[in-house]
């Protein structure tokens, strides 16, 4: 049970201290648009002392008994109330919202339509679905839930996110309370739930992260409880609940690792050796997790469904540059070497292994690009303060999005949110830390470790696998009840530390024989890790400089560019002959085209599957009645549906599949571009 307690505190010290340093000299900033442009901005990092030495200020002299006295008095009204708060934001901002899909969350949604359709064509060889079947649990969730409530499927899927977001703060604020966390800190964890905007944005963010993490919270919770209550029920459950998660969500197997770990060395330590059939029926529950799904799938499709990017190829990803200028991130490596490659698992694995080889000798060979890799690669996945959550509700379609909605999202509105959120993680990560170094001399119970196991898991996997903030944000969340602990440790040694004066204890030290304790087993490790982490930060001086700069041009007006570039207004639009009188109409993120003179909007129609064709109507359908607008040095893009940029030849409405389609990227030809000008 020491080596457990022993190897799990250093290495969770370790990453702790590292990922707050990184927060402490940077943030990390994300376009609005679907290209996911990064900014590594170098903080203030006086201020961010400032910040962590006013936390600790307010730790020794705020007096919080009345506030746990109360807390304590009314534990069960005050939960209740937390939690349905939680509640009501997310569902204010689900029917507030009325977002779009973007990106993988449309590819599963459009494949569920067809599938209902009978059509196949999203599962055949080298298409979305077949290339991706860890996707097949949540795409048969999605299914269900398309034929309950057919046109509603997608509100009703955000509501059930809802749902998911409140059983996973219940569940986080009650494994705290197996680590110690009392009832006030308890109601704190789930105060934090009502503030803490990144997690509600999730809501909309339709692929499974939520519904999994539920899950497998739930089953650590579960498992925690039939030890406390020597019950084995409770850990069956929780195998069977952590199967569900896993066949959603198979990043959650990486909560199944913690539960086993934590299963072994507390079934040893307290001799409730029954408890240790949890292991191998968990093992046997992530590793069927992967196929269930694939049979069930083949039995709704009627295909083979026998292929399937190669997870290697997910894991050359992480050791590559993408196009956004973020390390490790996605970069198409995956779907594209599949497809290339006819479709052949076993060619593309072996594939893979050779350039994952390759990827890696490549960063071994130059140790200072080698540093400032994986720098940025952790920059943009810890210290990101809102984990992508505005960017995966700015980057899809708006135009049914109530107004209020639509100001809380603007990215120069949502730039205060999020410097104030980096300030709320710094002082996250600093409990944290102090959670560890404070509780070092204690003899830490099993249950206190769950949490820095799990995270620690976490940001291994992802130091090696593709990188990408969402997908880090559970475990920042996780340490919310640890890092209200650390802070009451901190708290709890400054009233009771050793006041002998300094001088003394110098003088002591310089007479004594120093023993290595684990203080200083404590140090080493953090030491170690932070040592490479100065030199990869020492690499970042010059983008920190040229991405400030950067990014405050983006959000003082660049942003404009893609995010409704014409105010309301009349205009005249110019493209070739064409000429179009209109008033211009901002909703949302998209634009409609109004007559001058009438109550008619210019509508697209498609003519046949390869022609479009304007035409005037009613306002009835803001899909095919609004566009989105990109603007770059005067020019002009007129963007349907966000693939189809317009131009016209006479009356004929030409365009071209540009996916994205943002002139900052694409590159348009000149017939693709309108000239305009504004009338009133």
């Amino acid at each position: 049970m020491k080596v457990y307690r022993n190897v799990i505190s250093v290495l969770f010290f370790a990453i702790s201290v590292y990922v707050l340093i990184l927060n402490i000299f940077s943030t990390c900033f994300t376009s609005a648009n679907r290209f996911e442009f990064n900014y590594y901005c170098g903080d203030i990092f006086i201020l961010n002392i400032l910040a962590i030495a006013a936390a600790v200020a307010g730790a020794i002299f705020i007096k919080f008994d009345a506030v746990s006295k109360f807390a304590n008095k009314y534990y069960i009204p005050l939960k209740a109330i937390m939690l349905t708060l939680i509640a009501v934001t997310g569902v204010v901002f689900v029917f507030g919202g009325g977002l779009g899909l973007g990106a993988d969350q449309l590819d599963i949604q459009k494949s569920v339509v067809a599938l209902r359709q009978g059509n196949t064509d999203y599962f055949a060889r080298g298409r979305y679905m077949e290339c991706f079947p860890n996707q097949y649990g949540y795409t048969l969730v999605s299914y269900l839930f398309n034929i309950i409530f057919d046109s509603f499927s997608i509100t009703a899927m955000r509501l059930l996110n809802v749902l998911c977001l409140v059983s996973v703060y219940n569940d986080i604020s009650l494994i705290g309370k197996y680590s110690g966390l009392g009832k006030t800190g308890q109601i704190l964890v789930l105060l934090t739930g009502v503030f803490f905007i990144p997690a509600t944005l999730h809501v909309f963010f339709l692929y499974g992260n939520l519904i999994g993490l539920a899950l497998a919270l739930m089953a650590v919770r579960l498992v925690l409880k039939a030890f406390a209550k020597d019950k084995l029920a409770y850990g069956l459950i929780a195998c069977a609940v952590m199967l569900i998660g896993c066949m959603i969500k198979s990043n959650d197997m990486i909560f199944a690792v913690g539960i086993i770990i934590y299963c072994l060395f507390k079934a040893v330590s307290t001799k409730k050796y029954k408890h240790l059939i949890i292991i191998p029926i968990i093992v046997i529950a992530v590793a069927v997790s992967s196929t269930i799904p694939v049979l069930i799938m083949r039995k709704v499709t009627g295909m083979p469904l026998d292929g399937g990017a190669s997870l290697y190829s997910f894991m050359v990803m992480g050791f590559q540059e993408n196009n956004p200028g973020y390390a490790g991130g996605y970069n198409g490596f995956n779907i594209e070497s599949y497809q290339a490659l006819g479709g052949d698992k076993a060619a593309q694995t072996e594939y893979s292994k050779e350039v994952l080889k390759e990827s890696i000798l490549e960063l071994v060979s130059e140790p200072y690009y080698f540093l400032n890799f994986f720098t940025r690669k952790q920059l943009h996945q810890w210290a990101d303060p809102a984990y992508k959550s505005y960017w995966s509700v700015q980057a899809v379609p708006q135009q049914t999005t109530a107004q209020w909605f639509y100001e809380l999202i603007r990215p120069d509105h949502a730039y205060p949110v999020i410097i104030a959120l980096s300030f709320f993680q710094l002082i996250v990560w600093t409990g944290a830390v102090f959670y560890i170094w404070f509780g070092r001399k204690e003899k830490r119970s099993a249950e206190s470790l769950v949490i820095p196991l799990i995270v620690f898991g976490g940001f291994l996997f992802h130091t090696i696998w593709e990188a990408k903030s969402q997908y880090t944000f559970p475990y920042f969340m996780l340490l919310f009840p640890i890092s209200i602990l650390g802070w009451r440790m901190f708290k709890e040694w400054y009233l009771t530390r050793d006041k002998t004066p300094i001088k003394k204890k110098l003088h002591k030290l310089a007479n004594s024989r120093i023993n290595w304790s684990f203080s200083f087993t404590l140090a080493a490790g953090a030491t170690v890790l932070v040592f490479g982490e100065v030199v990869g930060l020492g690499t970042m001086t010059e983008q920190f400089k040229y991405d400030n700069q950067r990014y405050k041009e983006y959000i003082s007006h660049d942003y404009r560019e893609f995010w409704n570039p014409l105010d309301d207004g009349t205009y005249i639009l110019k493209n070739g002959d064409k000429e179009i009188s209109c008033e211009l109409i901002n909703v949302g993120d998209r634009t409609l085209i109004k007559q001058t003179d009438g109550d008619l909007y210019l509508t697209l129609e498609m003519t046949s599957p390869d022609t479009f064709a304007f035409t005037w109507a009613e306002k009835t359908d803001l899909s095919m009645q609004s566009y989105k607008f990109y603007m770059e040095n005067d020019e002009l893009a007129i963007v349907f549906k966000d693939d189809f940029v317009l131009w016209c030849t006479g009356d004929n409405v030409s365009y071209g599949y540009y996916p994205y389609g943002n002139m900052l990227v694409s590159l348009l030809d000149d017939e693709m571009t309108w000239t305009y000008s504004r009338v009133s």
